[in-house]
């Protein structure tokens, strides 16, 4: 496993024609496809038996220098420590 130091920023996109997230960290890249990445979302309001198939984020907001805030496209919101693309 990687260890992220907290204060390590990432470029976090959306690969449309890969269907992938993809977060450069430190160099680093780690790519997720959306369900993969919204399985690991920690809030208590996160459905994931309910999410469509074609899950998808719609904007991706960096958080200061230590998470990314994801809005997806069945109206739940995400927020990503970076080390969760790491790990």
């Amino acid at each position: 496993k990687n260890k992220l130091l907290p204060d390590v920023r990432a470029d976090v996109t959306f690969d449309d024609k890969a269907n992938e997230i993809v977060a450069v960290i430190g160099g680093e890249r780690f790519a997720l496809s959306p369900m993969d990445l919204r399985r690991r979302c920690r809030s208590p309001t996160n459905d994931i038996e309910s999410c469509p198939s074609d899950l998808r984020p719609l904007d991706i907001e960096p958080m200061g220098n230590y998470a990314v805030s994801i809005n997806w496209s069945d109206g739940h919101q995400s927020l990503f420590p970076y080390a969760t693309f790491a790990g």
